[in-house]
């Protein structure tokens, strides 16, 4: 598998409208829960569209609260793939709203009773092994060196289209302090790719990753459940929100934040 410092993403370019910047609470925040999918779908659909030859896509580290669900059933729908979820069993009347909207955009569900992260892991390794020409498996937090690379691209090419009524996006925008919420870690290790000369700060919630050279401070709130403090801007209540008590704490202003879904 190629390094994160030599992927080619060939002629990708970002299909999806440009990332929107706004100024919220003296902080600049990337909007990318205006977009259906979010973050993930922008930044896995060079590694979808390059693979033609899979015809469904795995995922087993998705807890009910993931955003990945959503970005990966969007982004199947829209290259005609298929997206296989295997995810812990629970009362189909009690469905999180993210599972509902990951079936609604086309996602299979495998339910696994008892299923632990670690289980439904297994279950999706083990299924992608029946037929692996056709059938490829997604890591945690879709951390692959195409998703990482195409943070990078995107972020470097942030420009005035970016801009927003309250935040004009000057040229050569590069962020001096940069903030994510990470459980991978894979969405600040390619942003210090795109922006080496920025300081990085990261909310760990949930799985333990690799966060390149950002500092780390730890939320304690349990993975599933959800903030009190939440951000004046749709945010994922039980992730990306989970960050703004830390930024309104230890944030510079002027500092840019990263959401990546609502």
């Amino acid at each position: 598998m190629p390094s994160l410092f030599d992927y080619d993403l060939g002629d990708w370019t970002d299909p999806f409208p440009a990332p929107v910047i706004e100024e919220h609470e003296g902080f600049m925040v990337v909007r990318d829960d205006l977009l259906d999918g979010g973050s993930k779908m922008r930044f896995a659909d060079c590694l979808i569209k390059s693979q033609p030859e899979i015809e469904e896509w795995v995922y087993g580290s998705s807890p009910a609260t993931g955003y990945a669900q959503i970005s990966l059933s969007c982004l199947c729908r829209k290259y005609g793939k298929k997206s296989i979820i295997f995810m812990a069993d629970r009362a189909k009347d009690k469905l999180h709203e993210y599972q509902l909207r990951a079936i609604e955009s086309g996602a299979t569900m495998k339910w696994v009773p008892n299923g632990m992260l670690s289980v439904t892991e297994k279950r999706a390794r083990d299924y992608v092994q029946e037929d692996p020409r056709k059938r490829r498996l997604l890591p945690i937090g879709f951390d692959h060196p195409s998703v990482v690379a195409s943070i990078t691209h995107v972020a470097s090419n942030i420009d005035s289209d970016s801009s927003s009524r309250s935040f004009k996006v000057p040229s050569g925008f590069k962020p001096t302090e940069v903030w994510t919420v990470g459980s991978s870690g894979t969405l600040t290790r390619g942003l210090q790719r795109a922006w080496p000369d920025a300081s990085f700060h990261c909310v760990t919630v949930g799985h333990k990753g690799d966060y390149g050279r950002a500092k780390l401070y730890k939320c304690e709130i349990p993975f599933n459940r959800e903030t009190k403090v939440k951000p004046p801007f749709p945010s994922a209540p039980t992730y990306d929100a989970k960050a703004w008590e830390f930024m309104k704490q230890y944030a510079s202003p002027g500092a840019l934040f990263w959401n990546v879904g609502a």
